[in-house]
Formats: C-alpha cells, sequence, structure tokens
C-alpha cells in the first residue's frame, strides 16, 4: 500500500493506495498463443512488492468474511497457487491443502476433477479425507481467467461436502470470465477489463522494476529502482 500525500481544505492528508500487481511484473504479449497476454507473476514473486500484494490480499479477505471462523482452510492450486495460497494461509492463520495434477504420487484415495482450459484439458486430484462437511474453504490461485481451473476445484471441494465460501487470485481477467463466475464472490489484488488494460513490458531482456518503502521524517514513500 503505497502512502500518498494530499491537500484537502488547506489541510494536509494521506491516502491509501493499493499496491498493483501489474506495475511490479513482465507482461508478454501473444503467449502462449495469439492474441492473450502472458502476466509473469514469478517475476512479481522475485521481488520485495509481492509481500505488499500479500499483505493487502489477506487484509481484504480478512474484511470480507469477518465471522470467527467463517473460512477454516485456504485451498490452493498447482503450482502458482501454492505460492499465493500458503503465503494467505500464513498471514491468515488458517491450514493449508493443496490440489494437485493428476500424475501426483500420493498414498490413498484420490478425488479427481477434469476441466477445460484456454488451451487443453487438465485434471486436478484431493486425497479423500483431507477436507469435511465441517470445512468452509477460500479457493486461491495466482490468476483467474476463463475460471476453469477454479470451477473445477469448487466442483472437487464440494464432493467432500466442505463448503466453497469464495476465491482469490492477485489477478481477475474479468474479459476473460466464463458467466459461471458472476455469482461467486472473488477477492483480488488487481481487476483487469479489457486486453488493452496493461501495457505490456518490460520484456525479458530487461531488468525487473524494484521498489522499497523508506520512511522520512515520519513520512513513507515509494522508492522505486
Amino acid at each position: 500500500m503505497i502512502a500518498n500525500k494530499e491537500e484537502k481544505n488547506g489541510r494536509a492528508s494521506m491516502s491509501l493506495e493499493k499496491t498493483k500487481p501489474t506495475d511490479y511484473m513482465r507482461t508478454v504479449t501473444d503467449y502462449p498463443v495469439g492474441g492473450v497476454n502472458f502476466y509473469d507473476v514469478n517475476s512479481l514473486f522475485a521481488q520485495p512488492a509481492w509481500n505488499q500484494v500479500a499483505a493487502e490480499l489477506a487484509v481484504d479477505i480478512q474484511q470480507l468474511f469477518t465471522k470467527n471462523g467463517e473460512i477454516t482452510h485456504i485451498v490452493g492450486i498447482e503450482s502458482r497457487g501454492f505460492v499465493v495460497g500458503a503465503v494467505l494461509a500464513s498471514v491468515i492463520g488458517v491450514p493449508f491443502v493443496m490440489l494437485r495434477k493428476k500424475g501426483s504420487k500420493y498414498p490413498g484415495s484420490l478425488l479427481e476433477q477434469t476441466y477445460g482450459t484456454e488451451y487443453s484439458e487438465d485434471t486436478i486430484v484431493l486425497q479423500e479425507g483431507i477436507l469435511g462437511h465441517t470445512n468452509r474453504v477460500l479457493i486461491v490461485d495466482d490468476l483467474i481467467a476463463t475460471g476453469g481451473s477454479i470451477m473445477a476445484a469448487k466442483k472437487l471441494i464440494e464432493r467432500t461436502d466442505a463448503k466453497v465460501v469464495g476465491m482469490a487470485c492477485i489477478i481477475n481477467i474479468k474479459y476473460l470470465n466464463d458467466q459461471g463466475l458472476s455469482d461467486q464472490t472473488i477477492v483480488t489484488s488487481e481487476t483487469i477489463h479489457a486486453l488493452g488494460d496493461v501495457i505490456p513490458g518490460p520484456p525479458p531482456t530487461e531488468p525487473l522494476k524494484w521498489s522499497y518503502e523508506l520512511e522520512e521524517n515520519g513520512n513513507t514513500k515509494e522508492i522505486t529502482k
């Protein structure tokens, strides 16, 4: 969260602006197919700004789900959903569960759910006995596009009789969302409404942008390099 100084009625005041994840990640055009922007969240994870993005997202989740015990577990989707979900679970203070891709070496019986993506078909699995009817789950992934994987995760979790209370992600690519997502509760760090909302770059050959906060005389400012 960036602190900005504003003048109102002749008085100085501070306004808080949420950190925008796409300001700290590479955006690659026409990848992996033409007409698609690839939002490289790995380039965000590699920067200090990721800690701030995660903290702000955790606060938004806690503000929305304020009842005691309303979230009992956070479930992350392989693989980048593991990074986001594990961090959020640690900050919020709830257990973390992994949904893995088919072929993962798990002991015991597995539940499976197949779904279509923008590019192919995939299957996710969950160990039986990990979740049950007393659990209230928040599903987490790095981003939501059409929603195929996260809706498949919802169906898979509900087969355990657990309740899915909502979904969370770093980026929600709203213009790609399937209609089935319209009635879901989604907490996101940034919503992209059109392909041109984010200016592509920096290209992979350029250094990434780094930032940190500096306190001077009681004021906080963001330094970008």
